[in-house]
């Protein structure tokens, strides 16, 4: 796993979210922290009802934006 960095922005969404979707997001962004060899750069992952854009670069994931339908 790699480090991964919330920006304030992405922190207080991440806090204000109901459970159910907050469980989804952590493992969105565990699969972009676990990926074997992350493209460098800014990425878009899309779950069922989420979505998280982040920043990969020298073994960092950067939380940049979360987001939920609801």
């Amino acid at each position: 796993m790699q480090r991964v960095e919330l920006t304030r922005v992405a922190d207080e969404a991440l806090t204000a979210m109901p459970d159910d979707v907050h469980e989804e997001l952590l493992a969105l962004i565990d699969s972009v922290a676990d990926a074997p060899h992350p493209r460098p750069g800014r990425t878009v992952v899309f779950g069922a009802s989420s979505w998280v854009t982040c920043s990969v670069m020298d073994g960092v994931v950067e939380l940049l934006d979360v987001g939920w339908t609801g």
